[in-house]
């Protein structure tokens, strides 16, 4: 008898312990995982799915072919810091810094898509480059995130204090590790000092591989932002000198072995088939340092400006069996990830404060057409050089774009009005692209259509005070 009571004891324990497995794969199953990859200046051509000749990306071109490459995806800023802050919040950047400098951190106040995930049982990590703050609740532990292993910001910045350094293409080029002075975070605590960037990658991919075989059983959110291929430009010792595209390609084909390890352990675990990827980057490519900085193909112009190559960036979305594969043509951007998931998932969006962001799941899962329609690309307030977020550059409604104020990359950080820029000039009168048939902003339609830069006009100021009836100060 003894031993029947024994045996019934095993049962009874093996069957709940059976029933917690089960209920944490149901669980698992009805709530997708999510994971966002995002390069750090990475153009629109860097890719072997969008045309590059030599920069070889096996992994990335899977995700493309399986998955769904949109061509007319927008970073929702021209630089790094405003173009994070929307893709985490779903506000546009004018929004979240009202008139403050383009590095401001994001405020404690806004709420991120980790918080609420957090809501609906996720368990989140950032894995990479914040840049978002570090301090008064700015943190990413303090923004929703239950881990992070990074940089509080980009690895050009700050410059340690009497390195006498400057930011030259030819220093930039050469630059020893410890001319900045960067820590490696775990949590909220620097293991690292001096950081030694031709390794991050390859950390941040094995620190990811690692996070998500330990969390991968329930549901989780990973948003893993590269600090590569950001100036200065480091490869590891197994990629250096390996591809046919010089250094900058050696990074990039970098990242791409960084994505197929992450999808690898997906396919190791069984979740691949649970799991949204997402592949983009948070701007164009930096023209300024030449060969180190990245193609935006066959748009125009890069990183800082207002030219599509400024903001147009690659984008990817991989989900196995749910998201069929084809290529969209639909306008889209990065702050389109909040309603995106919401829907998705099922979390609710605060209705204490405004929102930008357009659900682009009704084509991602069933391939219907996009509500958004239009596009907005923000600049500094002055038409010059200053880092300030607030006035419209250029506006695009379909296919016809307006420039309102522009410049131009023209050299290295020594040359130009500012950093290798132009000075920005204001179009007077506006300047009209057909982006249609006129990808490269070359020609210029303003003076036979009035009817449609009015119409775009019009859009335009309907914004303006819309964004400008944001409550929160």
């Amino acid at each position: 008898m003894k031993n029947y009571h024994i045996l019934l004891c095993i049962i009874f324990i093996n069957a709940c312990s059976d029933r917690n497995t089960n209920d944490l794969q149901t669980k698992a199953l009805s709530l997708p995982n999510v994971i966002i990859i995002l390069a750090d200046d990475l153009g629109y051509g860097d890719l072997g799915c969008q045309g590059h000749p030599l920069i070889k990306t096996p992994n990335i071109d899977r995700l493309a072919s399986e998955g769904q490459r949109w061509t007319s995806f927008y970073a929702s800023y021209f630089a790094c810091n405003p173009s994070r802050a929307a893709l985490l919040t779903g506000r546009l950047p004018y929004r979240i810094h009202q008139g403050k400098s383009l590095w401001a951190p994001v405020p404690s106040r806004e709420i991120t898509i980790p918080e609420l995930l957090r809501k609906k049982g996720y368990k989140s990590a950032c894995i990479g480059k914040w840049h978002l703050g570090m301090d008064n609740g700015e943190h990413p532990n303090d923004q929703g995130f239950d881990y992070f292993y990074g940089l509080a910001g980009s690895n050009d910045a700050p410059i340690k204090q009497g390195s006498g350094f400057e930011r030259t293409y030819e220093n930039i080029r050469n630059a020893p590790f410890d001319v900045f002075d960067i820590q490696l975070f775990r949590q909220k605590e620097s293991i690292e000092d001096v950081v030694k960037q031709d390794l991050l990658t390859h950390r941040y991919t094995q620190e990811a591989v690692k996070w998500i075989n330990e969390n991968g059983d329930e549901p989780f959110f990973l948003y893993l932002p590269h600090s590569m291929p950001h100036v200065p430009i480091y490869a590891s010792k197994n990629f250096k000198g390996k591809s046919k595209a010089g250094l900058y390609g050696d990074v990039i084909e970098e990242l791409d072995w960084s994505v197929g390890k992450i999808i690898q352990i997906l396919e190791k675990k069984n979740i691949a088939k649970n799991t949204l990827v997402v592949f983009t980057s948070d701007n164009g490519p930096w023209l300024t340092y030449y060969d180190l900085g990245g193609s935006p193909g066959h748009l125009r112009d890069g990183k800082l400006t207002a030219w599509e190559g400024g903001q147009r960036v690659p984008a990817i979305f991989w989900w196995p069996g749910t998201i069929s594969p084809s290529v969209v043509n639909a306008i889209s951007a990065n702050v389109d990830f909040m309603a995106t998931l919401s829907n998705i998932i099922g979390f609710t969006i605060p209705q204490d404060r405004d929102y930008d962001s357009y659900d682009l799941s009704p084509t991602l899962l069933h391939g219907k057409h996009s509500e958004r329609n239009h596009w907005f690309y923000y600049g500094p307030n002055d038409n010059g050089h200053n880092e300030t977020v607030g006035q419209i550059w250029a506006a695009r409604l379909g296919k016809y774009k307006i420039h309102y104020y522009s410049r131009e990359s023209i050299g290295s950080e020594k040359d130009g009005d500012w950093r290798g820029y132009t000075k920005g000039k204001k179009h007077d009168p506006v300047a009209l692209f057909n982006l249609n048939t006129d990808i490269g902003e070359r020609f210029n339609l303003a003076e036979k259509n009035p009817e449609i830069i009015a119409k775009i006009n019009k859009i335009v100021n309907d914004h303006k005070k819309y964004i400008l009836s944001d409550a929160l100060d």
